[in-house]
C-alpha cells in the first residue's frame, strides 16, 4: 500500500470510526460495528445482556449507591443514552430528562432487558452486599462494563465518606470523556484488501430440555487462582487455554455419552467461542465493543482425544489464532461489510432480518459453548480491602444455551456458567475434572 493509499485509508477509517455527532443543540451516537445489528437479535430471554458484579464486605447503602450512580453516569454519555430507531440504523440519544435508577436484584440475572426504543441498555442492581451492572452487548463488551463498575464502586465508597484517592485507570466524575472512548475501534483498525477468514463448520449442541421460560440458572465455582495458574504452567498452557481445554474435554464426554444413532445425526465438531479483547492487540481507548472471538475445536471424526492432547491442541491453536494478522482478517471482514453501500441502503427492518440469518449461520451455529475470561480486576488497595469478590455472568443465548465466563480478584478465580438448560451435566463434568486435577472448588447456584 503506497503512501497516498495509506493516507486515504486512514482518512476513511477515521470517518467511519467516529460515533458521536452533533447538530445545533442535539447530539447522538451511532452504534459500533459489533453493536449495530444486535438490537434486532434480542428478546426477553436471549437478551445479549451480561453481568459483572462486586460483592462488598458490608451491606449496600442504597441512598449512597443512588448518589454514586447519579454522579458517575454522566461521565459515560455513550452509555447514559436511550436507544432510538431510525429508518436505516439504530442510534443512541443522550438521556436528558430520564435517568437510570438502581433496581432490586432478581433471582435470575440478565433477563427481561430487550433492546427497545426509548430504553436504557444497562442497569444497576443491588441486593444485600452485592452491586451488579448488567449491560447489553449493543453498548459494550466486558472491558467497558468493568470500567463502569470500578468507577461506580469507587464513587459509592466516596459517597459513604471513605478516603480513597483517585486511581489511574479508574474513571472519575470530574473528568471529561475522551473522544476515543466512544470510537468504533473496529472501523479504526480495519484493513482493506486482506483475505477474509474461511468458512467455519456447524458445531455440536448438546440436546437437552430447556428450563421454564423466565429462568436462567447460574452455577459458580470459586477456586484458588494460584493453584489454577500452577496447573496451567505445568501443562504448558495459559489460564484461558487450560479452562478451554477442560470445557472441550467435558463436551467430549457429553458427546460420547449420547447413543450412537443420536451422535451420527449431530454435527461432529466441538467448538468453544473464546472472546479476545482486541485492546491487547490494537491501540485503543474505546469503551464500546472491541472484542472478537476465536474457535478452538475438536473433530470427533478423528477419534477420542485424551486431556493432554486437548490442552496441546488448544494451546497451539490459540498461539496462531490470537495474532494481529489473523484477527485482522475477521475484524476487516466485519467492518468492511458494514461499509457496503448495499447494506447501508437497506431499510432497518430488512437489516434486522439479515442480521438474524447471519448471526445464526456465522454465530451460534458455529459454537458448542463459550468461555469468556475477563482477567484480573485491579483496584487500589484502599478500595480492594472493602470488596469481597467479583463475578462475571455470560449473556443467555437462544441456541448455545450454556456459556461460561470467569474473572479473578486477588487470590481467587470465579467461573460462572449461565444456562437455559435443565440439565447440569456440563457444569458437573467441568468442575469435577478441575477437582480431579487438584483444584479445590466451592460451588454455588441460584437454583
Amino acid at each position: 500500500m503506497g503512501k497516498r493509499e495509506t493516507a486515504d485509508h486512514l482518512r476513511r477509517n477515521q470517518r467511519f470510526s467516529r460515533t458521536e455527532f452533533r447538530y445545533d443543540d442535539e447530539s447522538w451516537y451511532v452504534l459500533d460495528n459489533a453493536g449495530a445489528f444486535m438490537p434486532g437479535l434480542t428478546n426477553s430471554t436471549a437478551t445479549l445482556v451480561f453481568r459483572i458484579s462486586a460483592t462488598l464486605r458490608s451491606v449496600v447503602v442504597l441512598p449512597a449507591l443512588e448518589s454514586a450512580l447519579a454522579a458517575i453516569a454522566p461521565r459515560f454519555p455513550y452509555y447514559d443514552a436511550l436507544l432510538r430507531r431510525g429508518f436505516f440504523w439504530y442510534y443512541l440519544e443522550p438521556a436528558v430528562d430520564k435517568r437510570t435508577k438502581v433496581s432490586a436484584d432478581s433471582k435470575y440475572p440478565c433477563l427481561n432487558m430487550r433492546a427497545r426504543r426509548g430504553h436504557f441498555l444497562f442497569r444497576v442492581r443491588a441486593y444485600s452486599s452485592r452491586i451488579a451492572v448488567e449491560f447489553c452487548h449493543v453498548l459494550c463488551d466486558g472491558a467497558g462494563a468493568l470500567g463502569f463498575l470500578r468507577a461506580l464502586v469507587l464513587e459509592y465508597f466516596r459517597q459513604l465518606g471513605e478516603d480513597i484517592p483517585e486511581s489511574e485507570g479508574i474513571f472519575s466524575p470530574s473528568e471529561q470523556p475522551d473522544a476515543e472512548e466512544s470510537e468504533d475501534a473496529f472501523n479504526r483498525h480495519a484493513l482493506p484488501g486482506i483475505p477474509y477468514p474461511g468458512k467455519v463448520p456447524r458445531a455440536f449442541h448438546f440436546p437437552a430440555l430447556p428450563l421454564w421460560r423466565g429462568q436462567y440458572r447460574v452455577i459458580t465455582g470459586q477456586m484458588p487462582l494460584s493453584a489454577v495458574l500452577r496447573l496451567s504452567k505445568r501443562l504448558g498452557a495459559s489460564l484461558t487455554e487450560l479452562l478451554t481445554a477442560v470445557y472441550l474435554a467435558s463436551l467430549q464426554e457429553l458427546y460420547y455419552d449420547l447413543p450412537g444413532p443420536v451422535r451420527k445425526a449431530l454435527p461432529h465438531t466441538l467448538a468453544i467461542e473464546v472472546p479476545v479483547n482486541l485492546r491487547k492487540l490494537f491501540p485503543s481507548r474505546t469503551m464500546r465493543n472491541f472484542s472478537l472471538y476465536v474457535l478452538p475445536s475438536l473433530d470427533t471424526r478423528l477419534g477420542h482425544y485424551d486431556f493432554e492432547e486437548i490442552v496441546k491442541s488448544v494451546h497451539f491453536f490459540m498461539q496462531e489464532a490470537v495474532s494481529v494478522k489473523n484477527i485482522s482478517r475477521q475484524l476487516s471482514r466485519n467492518a468492511m461489510g458494514g461499509r457496503s453501500m448495499l447494506i447501508r441502503a437497506l431499510p432497518l427492518g430488512l437489516k434486522d432480518m439479515a442480521a438474524r440469518l447471519v448471526y445464526k449461520r456465522m454465530g451460534e451455529n458455529t459454537m458448542s459453548g463459550s468461555l469468556s475470561n475477563l482477567g484480573s480486576v485491579a483496584l487500589p488497595e484502599s478500595l480492594a480491602a472493602l470488596v469481597e469478590s467479583f463475578a462475571f455472568i455470560p449473556a443467555p443465548s437462544r441456541l448455545c444455551r450454556t456459556k461460561a465466563a470467569c474473572v479473578s480478584f486477588r487470590d481467587d478465580l470465579y467461573i460462572s456458567f449461565g444456562s437455559l438448560f435443565s440439565a447440569t451435566e456440563l457444569e458437573r463434568l467441568f468442575f469435577t475434572r478441575l477437582e480431579g486435577l487438584g483444584i479445590p472448588i466451592d460451588v454455588s447456584s441460584n437454583m
